[in-house]
């Protein structure tokens, strides 16, 4: 809906011109991501759970994306509260997709505040050349590349779907297949252009890839991959549980 599928992203994805105080290697990112996935399976406790989406929070404002700081910290209170308080004060104690869904979100919270950074933070070209100078192989960095494109396009055509819906002022009981359809249409056709896109500018030639972004491991990275490192051994060996 709107603008081609290939032109929108390329319009503020990425953080492309955005003000903050750090700029980390797409490396870094992906080194939090596997480090907050360790943490997630070890069962953490409240207080150093709500810690840690703090510092995430606290990260992804200091690479200017404080409006996604915000949102992540209030999402998290939102599922804590509705789990630990509501939901437990009800005494509701049957298992139902609500509480399984609120159940499975807070458990990967931490893996979503990387992700959502991740995708904010990397370009599409930035990414690729992480993933090359990690000497991944051609068929994970194809894949990696279109998928970091392909759902920040569908989320805002999914915007554009709700402010049509309301100027038709659409009645409650058909917003969703009003909402589904469109979406389904053009997700379709989201991942077509995308496709063709990637053809167009020789994805499928065989010869090397010249690096442009000059990726460099600053300070900061490794100040922030050490701190990872520890946070998953110390509550690996039981410090802190």
């Amino acid at each position: 809906m709107g603008l081609p599928a290939t032109s929108r992203s390329r319009q503020g994805h990425g953080g492309e011109g955005r003000g903050g105080l750090l700029r980390l290697d797409p490396r870094t990112l992906l080194g939090l991501l596997v480090a907050s996935t360790l943490l997630s399976f070890l069962g953490l406790p409240l207080w150093l759970e709500a810690t840690l989406v703090l510092v995430l929070a606290l990260l992804q404002a200091a690479c200017g994306h404080a409006a996604l700081a915000v949102r992540s910290v209030v999402t998290y209170v939102v599922v804590v509260a509705t789990l630990d308080l509501v939901l437990a004060r009800l005494g509701i104690v049957f298992v139902s997709a609500f509480t399984y869904s609120l159940s499975l979100a807070r458990s990967v919270f931490l893996c979503g505040m990387c992700c959502a950074l991740i995708v904010a933070e990397c370009s599409v070209h930035r990414a690729a050349a992480a993933l090359r100078a990690l000497h991944a192989p051609e068929p994970l960095i194809i894949p990696f590349s279109t998928t970091l494109r392909y759902f920040p396009t569908l989320v805002r055509d999914a915007g554009h779907i709700r402010d049509a819906m309301a100027l038709r002022d659409i009645p409650p009981l058909e917003r969703l297949e009003a909402f589904v359809v469109p979406l389904m249409v053009c997700a379709t056709n989201t991942a077509d252009d995308l496709s063709r896109a990637a053809v167009c500018r020789g994805i499928e030639d065989p010869s090397c890839v010249t690096d442009t972004e000059g990726l460099r491991m600053r300070i900061a990275d490794w100040a922030a991959l050490a701190s990872a490192a520890l946070a998953v051994a110390v509550v690996r060996s039981g410090v802190l549980l």
